[in-house]
């Protein structure tokens, strides 16, 4: 790689490092979503990658906390998290992929208390052979995911252990930002 072209990389870089600081800082909740993204795909990644499978099961069904927000501000901060986990993703310097993407999404609404669903899919291409997905899912809304699922069968639905808020609680004009 040529000097400049390594300089206009770095350029870059610091570019979108910049609009998500300045996202951050502008909207003070975002900065803690953000740092709890980082934890959960961090975590994700040593699970997946690195750690045995007992505790990657674990992972797989996680309990509903008891809400801690109305009802009507669940779908707004469905969509924060979407954002939080995906632009997060696009920045950590170890592999975070759709799977990471999904457990730290389905973590962090459970968490908050709103009941999510993680989706495991397949789907066979003739250049790339057996593909799989993971997408998640709360109340009828994408996460995370979502560009792609439609090309994929469903193969596994790993659902929180409980959830007390139900699809009727989201209203249906209210929808996530197009991943």
């Amino acid at each position: 790689m040529s000097t400049s072209g390594h300089s206009a990389t770095i350029g870059r870089k610091r570019r979108i490092r910049a609009s998500l600081l300045r996202r951050a800082i502008a909207h003070r909740q975002d900065l803690a979503l953000a740092a709890g993204a980082t934890g959960w795909l961090l975590l994700a990644w040593l699970v997946l990658d690195v750690l045995p499978w007992k505790l990657y099961r674990k992972m797989m069904h996680p309990a509903v906390r008891t809400p801690e927000m109305e009802t009507e501000k669940a779908p707004a901060f469905v969509a924060r998290v979407s954002w939080a986990v995906q632009a997060v993703a696009r920045r950590v310097p170890w592999r975070a992929v759709c799977f990471h993407q999904g457990i730290a999404a389905q973590q962090m609404l459970c968490r908050a208390g709103i009941g999510a669903e993680l989706h495991y899919g397949v789907a066979k291409s003739p250049e790339k052979g057996l593909e799989a997905h993971v997408w998640v899912t709360a109340n009828g809304l994408t996460v995370v995911g979502g560009k792609t699922r439609d090309r994929f069968a469903e193969l596994g639905l790993f659902a929180a252990r409980s959830s007390s808020l139900q699809p009727a609680d989201f209203h249906a004009e209210e929808t996530l930002p197009p991943q």
